[in-house]
C-alpha cells in the first residue's frame, strides 16, 4: 500500500506537473462560478452562462482525458499525429482565458447595473472569473514557453553549410 507521500512523489502522477494541475482546479472553479451566476436570478447573463458551460465541459473533458492518459492516442487518431496535445491545450487555454476576461468585465458591469436586486452574485462571479482567468492564463504561458524552447533547440540543431565552389557534390542541379 502506498503512503500519501509516495503518491505525491510519484513521477507518473500527471496532475502534479505544472500546467496540468490547473485542470481539476478549472473544473472546480467552474462549479463555484455556476453557483455564483445562478444566485443572480437574472436573464441578462447569457454570455456568462455560455462561457461557464464551455469552460466546464472543456475542463472536465481535459481532466478525464489526462486521468485516463489517452491524450496522445486521441491526438494521433484525430490529427494523424500532425498536431500535438500541447498545441490544442495552448489554443483552448488562450480562448477560454480571453472569454474569462470578457466575463469579468461583464460581471462587474452587471453588478453595477443591478439597482433593484442584489449584486453580490455578480461580484462573486467577477472575482471567481478573475481566478478562472489565472487558471487558464498560467498554463497557456507555460505551454507557450515550452513550445518556444523546443522549437529553439530544434533550430539550433540544424546545420547549414555554405555553398563551396570546389565541393564534390553540387548544391544545385542545372
Amino acid at each position: 500500500m502506498q503512503t500519501l507521500g509516495n503518491i505525491f512523489e510519484n513521477e507518473d502522477n500527471v496532475f502534479l506537473k505544472l500546467p496540468h494541475y490547473f485542470k481539476p482546479l478549472q473544473a472546480i472553479n467552474a462549479v463555484i462560478l455556476a453557483v455564483c451566476i445562478g444566485s443572480t436570478a437574472s436573464g441578462d447573463n447569457g454570455i456568462l452562462w455560455f462561457t461557464l458551460i464551455v469552460q466546464l465541459i472543456i475542463s472536465a473533458a481535459a481532466t478525464v482525458i489526462f486521468a485516463l492518459r489517452i491524450q496522445d492516442e486521441l491526438m494521433e487518431s484525430i490529427s494523424n499525429g500532425s498536431i500535438a496535445w500541447n498545441v490544442v491545450e495552448l489554443v483552448y487555454s488562450f480562448i477560454l482565458a480571453v472569454l474569462s476576461v470578457i466575463s469579468v468585465w461583464l460581471s462587474f458591469s452587471f453588478a453595477n447595473r443591478s439597482l433593484f436586486g442584489t449584486s453580490a452574485g455578480y461580484i462573486a462571479a467577477g472575482v471567481f472569473f478573475i481566478v478562472q482567468t489565472i487558471f487558464y492564463a498560467v498554463p497557456c504561458t507555460v505551454i507557450y514557453r515550452e513550445v518556444q524552447t523546443t522549437s529553439d533547440t530544434e533550430r539550433q540543431n540544424i546545420v547549414i553549410e555554405p555553398a563551396h565552389p570546389f565541393r564534390s557534390n553540387a548544391y544545385q542541379d542545372l
